[in-house]
């Protein structure tokens, strides 16, 4: 995106996924206010597309230590989530889940919109999830 390269945020990349109607950002900047423009700056290029920041923030000085606090941060995420949708009773439902930078990505499918709502909710409650991203389908 030139709106991204404009806004002096070339080290973050952009992909996009028209079936799902999803742009992810990736890469690596050095602040979260960095973090939080490249978002501003791709939503209002973006129209109606989902953005899914999966930006890493490295402080300057920190970088060797950031990659595995994210990293376990992640993995904590994610076995938090399986946690709650256990105890939330979605565990037999078709539910995929993966963390990347604090964005927790739901997918597969579930019986009804009110179990697709209710994957969405626990997901939010979740300590360190900073964006829910529910692409779970529902199937009839």
């Amino acid at each position: 995106m030139k709106a991204l390269e404009q806004a002096d945020l070339k080290d973050v990349s952009v992909s996009e996924d028209l079936d799902k109607n999803a742009i992810t950002l990736g890469g690596t900047v050095h602040s979260n206010e960095a973090k939080a423009r490249a978002a501003e700056v791709a939503k209002k290029a973006a129209n109606t597309r989902i953005i899914a920041n999966e930006i890493n923030v490295q402080t300057v000085g920190s970088e060797s230590q950031s990659s595995p606090v994210a990293s376990n941060l992640d993995d904590g995420i994610e076995k938090n989530y399986k946690a709650v949708l256990i105890s939330g009773g979605l565990e037999n439902q078709q539910v995929s889940f993966k963390a990347k930078n604090g964005v927790l990505m739901l997918t597969g499918s579930v019986h009804s919109g009110n179990e697709r709502q209710h994957a969405e909710k626990f997901a939010a409650t979740i300590p360190h999830v900073q964006q829910v991203l529910n692409q779970i389908e529902i199937r009839r």
